[in-house]
């Protein structure tokens, strides 16, 4: 199953390049042709990923963690006290 996937998701990410790069191109906008390569190529690799059942973190805990230490001060700049 996860293979039928894996295909059907490469196969979505070709007719998107098959119809969105030569307009791209075609409008001299490489900043978005960038862009748009960047975006499809991450969505593939955690589409794929998904698919393998690999276990994939959630974005906010990651800003969760880096902002921790700062929870007292936010906390007691915005409390009156």
């Amino acid at each position: 199953m996860a293979l039928i996937v894996i295909l059907l998701v490469l196969g979505f990410a070709a007719v998107l390049c098959i119809v969105e790069v030569p307009k791209l191109l075609k409008a001299r906008s490489f900043k978005e042709l960038w862009a748009f390569l960047l975006l499809l190529a991450l969505g593939v690799v955690l589409s794929i990923l998904r698919s393998l059942k690999v276990e994939i973190g959630n974005p906010s805990d990651v800003f969760a963690w880096i902002y921790a230490p700062l929870e007292g001060v936010m906390e007691s700049l915005l409390t009156k006290g």
